[in-house]
């Protein structure tokens, strides 16, 4: 179960790291040794049976099967744990150098559902999922030994006939489940996709729809889902039923066999029906492994899909290039279909109006600015060195962003802030706030910069989560300071104030509005009207 991914460097590697593969390597071999000893404290169990020797071996070999499950087990549980860590690693890893266009809503279900369905789930491979596979089929082959040595090539040669009548039988029910089952993932995924949708949008539906109506698109979703899990539940109902038959089939042919030839005493039969039925109980664990390899075929094709995703090339350490100040060049850049061949010069400390009408590239020029993406042609430096040749660390430090949908998180005033710069103080966090006119909200509650600020920030107005946003940017200080409607859900009072205290800083403000643009004291202006060079 391994398969190479793409590495944010965008070099191939390996999703389980060596020293999970060398885990998973020994919980093989160690659920191998539990299906042998287990093999063989119940062939000492029919030998002294058969014999009626003490049972002191019996409980001897018995306990060591005993103890070495219960390890592997536990080590199992760990190693799922690991392994478990080590995919979320690896996934963050991908998605923080992710180009931000790659996140459209079905790929954020898809996440969802990888995050809290897939990945949790490779926990039970370790601990469970090999015990179905290893333990499962190889207890069976071992006891078809221990029968052989006890009472002779014949009656083993039938056991493990019907044994692998049993197991074809059981094949075939998970071939048919697996295949009524296939359509399950897409169909928990559109689900997802549908249920984020809902969320995001609850206000706009229930305006325009009502509550009634507003459910309708989920509805439909809902409804082919519980088709599919119908459909699955129909053939795993079939796959029991033939599961029941298959894992009676050798005991009931034992039985009939032993009885009817009469080759061995009352003793020995019971000693091999006791071997018998124990070779095929494990079989029943067969029962519904085509739904948990349905499970782990999708999370595993997630995975691929969400980890060999186009990510932003980033120099390695000895080869990236440090600015040399806060120069801004774009040359030529072309970002089809709404950019072509931009062309400005940006002085460290300009105030800077992007200006146009909607849908002309203003925020995919801010978007290329901050290296979201990589243009399609030309190239954007920043103190005098290219953006993709310097760490995205080196550069995310130069620059605070406060985007048109602010993002506020469930948690209190002072921790939202905060975000701009861990560690800093309660004063600095409630200067920055005043200065970003959240003084108000401070007041108002005995609590002030430790009140909550509700679920995403639902116990603020629209103004009062952009306010947050501003002051977190400001507790950054960084030496650029872009804004792309930033103070669109301001009144005009509050705006001028905080466009006022915002162009005093020394900084470079690159600035994105619909508003009156006077009053953030531009010193320069990029025009994309049509969208045109500048």
């Amino acid at each position: 179960m391994t398969f190479a991914a793409r590495h944010p460097t965008g070099l191939t590697h390996t999703i389980w790291p060596l020293h999970t593969k060398r885990r998973l390597i020994w919980i093989s071999i160690s659920w191998c040794v539990v299906a042998a000893l287990e093999a063989c404290a119940y062939t000492v169990l029919a030998q002294a049976i058969t014999l009626q020797q003490d049972p002191v071996w019996v409980i001897i070999s018995a306990g060591i099967a005993v103890l070495v499950m219960i390890f592997t087990t536990r080590a199992g549980f760990f190693c799922g744990v690991r392994l478990a860590g080590d995919l979320f690693e690896t996934l963050g890893q991908v998605l923080a150098r992710a180009k931000l266009s790659w996140f459209t809503d079905t790929r954020r279900a898809q996440l969802a559902t990888l995050a809290s369905q897939g990945i949790p789930g490779f926990m039970s491979v370790p601990a469970h999922q090999m015990q179905t596979f290893l333990h499962a089929p190889l207890l069976p082959l071992f006891l078809v030994c221990g029968i052989a040595w006890l009472s002779g090539p014949e009656v083993a040669l039938i056991t493990a006939g019907t044994l692998a009548l049993s197991l074809l039988l059981q094949f075939k029910a998970q071939m048919a489940l697996i295949e009524s089952d296939k359509t399950r993932h897409e169909a928990n995924i559109g689900t997802a996709n549908a249920t984020i949708e809902f969320v995001d949008h609850l206000e706009l539906l229930r305006t325009t729809a009502g509550p009634a109506r507003a459910i309708t698109r989920i509805e439909q979703q809902w409804q082919t889902q519980e088709n599919v899990l119908a459909r699955t539940n129909r053939a795993a109902a079939k796959a029991t039923l033939l599961s029941a038959i298959a894992k009676s089939l050798p005991l009931a042919c034992i039985s009939a066999y032993l009885t009817i030839t009469a080759i061995s005493s009352p003793i020995m039969t019971l000693a091999l029906l006791i071997l018998v039925a124990r070779a095929a109980a494990p079989l029943g664990e067969l029962v519904l492994a085509g739904l948990s390899i349905n499970n782990l075929r999708a999370a595993l094709n997630d995975y691929r899909t969400n980890t060999e995703i186009p990510t932003l090339s980033e120099p390695a350490s000895a080869e990236a290039c440090v600015p040399d100040g806060y120069h801004i060049s774009l040359k030529n850049i072309r970002q089809m279909p709404v950019l072509k061949q931009i062309n400005a010069e940006i002085e460290p400390g300009a105030n800077v109006i992007i200006s146009g009408p909607s849908g002309c590239g203003k925020s995919t020029l801010l978007e290329l600015m901050m290296r979201f993406d990589d243009p399609q042609g030309g190239e954007i430096t920043l103190g005098g060195v290219p953006l993709n040749q310097m760490r995205y660390a080196e550069l995310t430090s130069k620059i605070a962003y406060v985007a048109q949908e602010s993002v506020v998180f469930t948690g209190t005033l002072a921790e939202n802030i905060r975000l701009g710069r861990a560690g800093a103080s309660d004063s600095e966090i409630e200067t920055v706030a005043r200065q970003a006119m959240l003084g108000h909200l401070i007041d108002r509650s005995p609590k002030g910069l430790d009140q909550s600020v509700g679920h995403q920030g639902s116990a603020l107005s629209g103004g009062e989560r952009q306010r947050v946003a501003i002051a977190r940017a400001l507790l950054k200080k960084a030496p650029i300071l872009i804004l792309d409607e930033a103070t669109a859900a301001l009144d005009k009072e509050t705006e001028r104030h905080i466009a006022a205290s915002l162009s005093a800083l020394p900084a470079t403000l690159i600035i994105v509005t619909h508003r009156d643009s006077s009053i953030w004291q531009p010193t320069q202006i990029i025009p994309l009207n049509e969208p045109a060079s500048v």
